[in-house]
């Protein structure tokens, strides 16, 4: 009987989650950038002067700091971190890292979404995760032993890619890791769990001319948008903005707006079952057709097959790490 019952409650957290994650994608809009395909399992570290530009993917990213300020654009805010802060976001939000001390040193890890959801973490963690916020704050842990299981991940995975008991083995411990910062949420041990609780946001009049634009788009891409209507928010000439928007973020104001809206339609495509022409025009594409061109041409793939192989990876991933 009690077996029964055991087995009952795991079906209904089950579904219960599941329906939480649908009414929460469908409800939120959560947008992203960048031509670049998936990381997948990776880690690695950041040093200046090798700060990449505004990027996006579709993972979850999990950072540790462990020396030097930084400062990230995250979607249309700012957010600062401090040496022994860490940070999770769903990478699907474009993020660039746009202020860092000469000393940095950023350790990052990329796990696949799918994996992420599949876990059941405690909705703590997830929920801000899924809603776009930056996930933030002091660790109760000590400096030394986070550091050194970044260090042992990124080995790990560094040199034996095709090891599948090394994959699983930091799959493991990335599962334990976040489970133990869900659990300090809860006891009050990390305070800070978004954009809002790292760094209050910036003031839009304290950010720069080119953040402005950011942030317009950001907040607008989903509607017909124009250079010259970007470029009156800050008051400056179309070509000017298009000039230093492209030396300060490293791209086009028109692909900007571009992958953004092929970011968002990639959420769709991953959390809900809206037929493409529904998802062509949530995103901010003017006609199926030119949604279908463009999505191909930046993902390589139709917006079917995207979808397909998403759930094919699902698929994959829960048969080889089932629900504990």
């Amino acid at each position: 009987m009690m077996t029964i019952k055991y087995k009952s409650r795991k079906i209904f957290l089950f579904f219960r989650q599941t329906f939480l994650y649908y009414w929460v994608m469908k409800y939120f809009d959560l947008s992203s950038l960048e031509n670049a395909p998936g990381h997948g399992l990776k880690s690695g570290i950041f040093r200046p002067p090798d700060i990449p530009f505004l990027h996006r993917h579709s993972e979850v990213e999990l950072n540790y700091l462990e020396q030097g300020s930084i400062t990230y654009m995250f979607g249309a805010e700012r957010v600062s971190m401090q040496p022994g802060q860490f940070a999770l976001f769903w990478a699907v939000i474009p993020h660039q890292i746009i202020q860092a001390e000469e000393k940095l040193v950023l350790h990052w890890m990329t796990v696949p979404f799918a994996y992420f959801l599949q876990r059941q973490l405690p909705d703590v963690l997830t929920q801000p995760v899924i809603c776009g916020q930056f996930v933030a704050g002091p660790l109760d842990t000590p400096a030394h032993s986070t550091l050194a299981m970044f260090q042992r991940w990124r080995e790990d995975l560094g040199e034996a890619r095709q090891n599948v008991e090394r994959q699983m083995i930091v799959l493991l411990e990335i599962e334990v890791y976040l489970r133990r910062l869900a659990l300090s949420i809860v006891e009050g041990k990390i305070i800070q769990v978004s954009a809002e609780g790292i760094n209050p946001i910036v003031p839009r009049h304290e950010l720069t001319k080119v953040e402005q634009m950011a942030c317009f788009i950001a907040e607008h891409y989903s509607e017909p948008l124009h250079v010259e209507q970007i470029a009156s928010v800050v008051h400056l000439h179309p070509s000017y903005a298009m000039e230093i928007f492209r030396k300060h973020f490293g791209l086009s104001m028109l692909d900007y707006v571009t992958q953004y809206r092929i970011s968002h339609a990639q959420r769709l495509l991953i959390t809900t079952d809206a037929n493409t022409s529904e998802i062509a025009f949530a995103a901010g594409f003017g006609s199926v057709s030119r949604f279908y061109a463009i999505f191909k041409e930046f993902c390589g793939q139709s917006p079917g097959g995207y979808r397909t192989a998403y759930h094919q990876a699902w698929k994959e991933g829960t048969q080889r790490f089932p629900m504990l």
